[in-house]
């Protein structure tokens, strides 16, 4: 009966563990592979809509169109489609995605090396769509405004790597 009440334990902790915690990975071309592990518990919505943009490959081919490290280390732009046929000084670089909005979603994530949030206007905080940023250091400054939704667990080394105009190679899902 014990044995029974362990496994049933163990399946729960099992099942809450893959319900809060999911990883994708990014291989960008040239530079190296990145693993997120997002939080669905903090930010539902926006972890539901990014898996199933991941899922549907929609990042593969996208270039990072934004990479702000001068004066001092801040974010990587990435997610905008445009950027997979568009050149980099195309006045519409950094407007495009899906059309679908997200709603800003609070929560007590911290903008620390390796945070992933959700670009927006800064005009109307309900307004991500696939467009998202990598933390490159610390920037406290940005909680409370910006939704975050994940974190570079593996790979925090290639943040550092990245140029303006790198192209992902893939994003995927990783089996839990």
């Amino acid at each position: 009966m014990k044995w029974r009440f362990g496994l049933a334990l163990m399946a729960a902790v099992l099942a809450a563990v893959s319900a809060t915690a999911q990883k994708v990975e990014m291989v960008i071309a040239g530079r190296g592979r990145m693993v997120f592990e997002l939080y669905p518990d903090k930010a539902p919505k926006t972890v539901a809509k990014f898996l199933k943009l991941v899922d549907s490959g929609f990042y593969n081919g996208v270039r990072f169109h934004r990479v702000e490290n001068n004066p001092r280390p801040f974010i990587l732009v990435t997610g905008d489609p445009l950027t997979k046929n568009l050149p980099l000084d195309d006045p519409r670089i950094g407007t495009g995605g899906t059309g679908e909005k997200l709603p800003f979603e609070k929560n007590d994530l911290k903008f620390t090396n390796g945070t992933l949030g959700m670009v927006r206007d800064v005009r109307d905080e309900n307004s991500a769509d696939s467009q998202f940023f990598i933390c490159n250091g610390d920037q406290r400054f940005l909680e409370g405004t910006y939704t975050a939704f994940g974190r570079v667990v593996e790979g925090l080394d290639v943040i550092k790597k990245i140029q303006l105009g790198d192209r992902i190679e893939v994003m995927r899902r990783l089996p839990e």
